[in-house]
């Protein structure tokens, strides 16, 4: 099963506490990164054939291609904070940040042990996010960002270590070329635009970016440049009075039919219900 991740800030994070169920449920997998901390209770936490027993402070990490779920334990239900997250916040800020939820093995050890160094310089960051999406006080986008920013990084530290020189750089490589794609696409999205026609003017070979870009980020090409038409839309419903059509056409929707089953699709109501959401009038 494929999760759709709709985020609740204007910054792609989301923060929320999960209490898995007592009994086995079909694991699914989504686009978005998202890391997982333990916060009581005992469970297990499960990724393709592999299994680990979860404990208070074991923290586990889920890339954008591995199907997983977890499970609680019958007397002493898990409760998790989890951190979910969109590539192409880590890409802007650096593609080596990515290195740690690129694993492809079966060998990857996604759980990190309560206790252990590196779990302890995790945890407080893992809160420090969360609650700063929670209070939403002034700044808190920044720092939000930040400190998953600084998560992350703490993270590419301790797995840049296990990875020969040569493994590293190919993956930075491959991270720096979807950079350069999604700052393409992001400066215009608004234009008519191919993954093909940005592969040529790059210089890259559109199989090699297409499938880059689907394992780094999670999304089809096409689905990206959905998604970026979409945030815009959102920005402008919320900040403007134009009207939806006006809107539609502005962030590069060739039509009003695709425009609304687009839009639905990202954020789960029709342009007019999301405007009014906010308290602003179709």
């Amino acid at each position: 099963m494929k999760l759709h991740i709709t985020y609740d800030h204007p910054i792609p994070i989301n923060a929320f506490q999960w209490t898995p169920a007592t009994y086995p449920q079909p694991p699914h997998v989504h686009t978005s990164l998202e890391i997982g901390l333990c916060l009581s209770g005992k469970g297990w936490f499960s990724f393709g054939n592999k299994r680990y027993a979860a404990d208070i402070g074991d923290l586990f990490l889920v890339n954008n291609e591995e199907r997983h779920i977890a499970m609680s334990d019958t007397n002493d239900p898990s409760r998790y904070l989890f951190l979910n997250f969109d590539a192409s916040l880590l890409l802007a800020e650096d593609p080596a940040l990515l290195l740690p939820f690129s694993y492809r093995s079966t060998r990857f050890c996604n759980h990190i042990p309560g206790g252990s160094t590196l779990a302890e310089q995790l945890a407080p960051w893992m809160h420090a996010v969360a609650r700063e999406l929670n209070e939403q006080k002034p700044g808190y986008l920044a720092m939000a960002k930040s400190g998953l920013v600084q998560l992350c990084g703490h993270l590419l530290r301790h797995y840049s270590e296990l990875l020969s020189e040569d493994m590293r750089q190919s993956i930075v490589q491959t991270a720096r070329h979807v950079q350069l794609l999604t700052d393409a696409v992001e400066h215009r999205f608004r234009e008519p635009i191919t993954l093909q026609q940005l592969a040529d003017e790059l210089g890259l070979s559109i199989s090699r970016i297409s499938r880059a870009f689907l394992e780094t980020t999670g999304y089809r090409f096409s689905d990206y440049l959905s998604l970026l038409r979409v945030q815009a839309a959102k920005r402008e419903l919320a900040g403007t009075d134009k009207t939806i059509a006006h809107i539609a056409f502005e962030c590069g929707f060739q039509s009003l039919p695709t425009f609304y089953r687009v839009f639905k699709t990202y954020a789960g109501m029709s342009p007019a219900a999301y405007r009014l959401s906010l308290g602003a009038s179709v």
